[in-house]
């Protein structure tokens, strides 16, 4: 696989010093997403790994020369999104959410180191899809020898159906838009399409709302970018995959929407007695959180008022005991909405565009890396942007944010993408740097 050298040593830095930290980063990275399903809290090991590496290069190796800008907003992003998990805004002295906070800033610095070192292209490439696979493993193990009726993995049904589908769809856009020979696009169409398949597995209807999303951004990403016939053609190969890939899966996907189907007409007609299945447990935690916000649209309620103000409205017959049993309201605006405020809405919000507007390959960028390397650059672009746009649709049915994984996930992997994205930046024309 052919990509640009490494960015060389700044002057300072040992030689063998800083090749050592720079292969020791790609493994990181590597791991990072090839172990994030397969193996309990997997994300941890290549983000912990990574995390270690960047403290320690901060203080070996010292990269010289300024930050991007898109560096230093995302980093700052970062910052400030930490602080925002950290406070429960109505304990301000509280400690209990700094553990967020530290995690944040971890993945700030590893972000900010790796936009200096660079991150070689094949370890996300192959991490990405070696998650996939892992990810099916872990499924088909569940599911066949466990007997397990939903796919958990190591995690929740929820967060791990949405994880597999990133990685599923990140490793597709790799395949369908890297023009890479003929054997690796059909390796990386097959690891693609195992994540996807996984993410069918674990019953998780809020992964599989968000392909149409997915699959648009694709096309719309090549399309706008010049790459016409290319684009066509990834749609309908993505279409023709997702096809294949739900036949096995059909009397599943066919039980579980006909299944969502029923529990939404009977909320509405009873909301009292059918707010305890799975649909109507959503719908009664949302027309909950929107009654208070409505009282308090700026402030929010706080992390410990929101409960309370649950329980108040329980014990008043205003809602259905069951809103109890979860901490947040079911959907990742309304849960920010309503214990954060607008001031924590509009973060949130700016959590997902900053790094899909910083992300997306536009000609300009693209011009950023010699022509040999444009179609690579552009499928990464596009490999990156889907994570905020499918951590948004993930967002509507699930608290992605409110998981460690969730986070976890998040953070590491917009470091690891960004730090790709400048490596192959790194050796832009002369016309381009202007």
């Amino acid at each position: 696989m052919n990509e640009p050298t490494s960015v060389a040593p700044q002057p300072g830095q040992p030689g063998k010093r800083a090749a050592a930290l720079s292969h020791a980063l790609d493994a990181a990275c590597f791991a990072f997403f090839a172990l994030s399903l397969c193996v309990p809290s997997g994300y941890s090991y290549g983000s912990t790994a990574l995390a270690l590496l960047a403290l320690a290069g901060s203080v070996a190796a010292r990269p010289k020369g300024l930050a991007r800008r898109e560096t230093l907003v995302l980093v700052g992003l970062m910052l400030v999104l930490g602080l925002l998990w950290s406070l429960s805004f109505d304990r301000w002295f509280s400690a209990a959410g700094w553990g967020y906070g530290a995690k944040y800033a971890l993945a700030a610095l590893s972000l900010w180191y790796l936009s200096k070192s660079g991150v070689r292209l094949p370890a996300i490439v192959w991490g990405l899809a070696l998650g996939c696979a892992g990810a099916l493993a872990i499924a088909v193990y569940q599911a066949g020898v466990l007997k397990m009726p939903r796919v958990t993995g190591f995690t929740n049904a929820i967060q791990y159906g949405g994880i597999a589908m990133y990685l599923g769809f990140a490793t597709l856009s790799l395949a369908v838009l890297g023009r890479w020979s003929k054997s690796r696009a059909a390796a990386l169409g097959l690891l693609g399409a195992c994540g996807v398949f996984a993410s069918f597995l674990s019953d998780s209807r809020g992964s599989w709302v968000v392909i149409p999303l997915l699959i648009a951004a694709i096309w719309l990403m090549a399309w706008l970018n010049g790459y016409k016939r290319l684009a066509s053609l990834a749609a309908a190969a993505m279409l023709m995959l997702g096809l294949i890939v739900a036949v096995p899966a059909y009397q599943k996907l066919e039980q579980r929407s006909t299944e969502a189907a029923r529990e939404v007409s009977q909320y509405l007609q009873d909301p009292q007695k059918y707010a305890v299945t799975s649909v109507g447990q959503r719908l009664e935690q949302w027309r909950l959180a929107i009654h208070l916000i409505e009282q308090r649209p700026f402030s929010g309620w706080g992390l410990a008022g929101y409960p309370a103000a649950k329980k108040q409205m329980v014990d008043q017959g205003l809602a259905h005991p069951s809103v109890m049993e979860y901490g947040h309201a079911h959907n990742e605006i309304l849960d920010m909405w309503v214990k954060r405020g607008l001031p924590g809405l509009i973060l949130l919000l700016a959590f997902y565009a900053v790094p899909a507007a910083i992300f997306w390959p536009t000609p300009r960028r693209l011009a950023r890396a010699d022509a040999a390397h444009r179609p690579r650059l552009l499928a990464l672009r596009a490999a990156a942007t889907l994570l905020p746009l499918a951590y948004f649709g993930f967002g509507w049915t699930q608290v992605f944010f409110a998981h460690n994984s969730g986070n976890m996930f998040y953070i590491f992997s917009l470091a690891v993408l960004w730090g790709g994205i400048c490596r192959l930046e790194a050796r832009a024309p002369a016309s381009a740097q202007s």
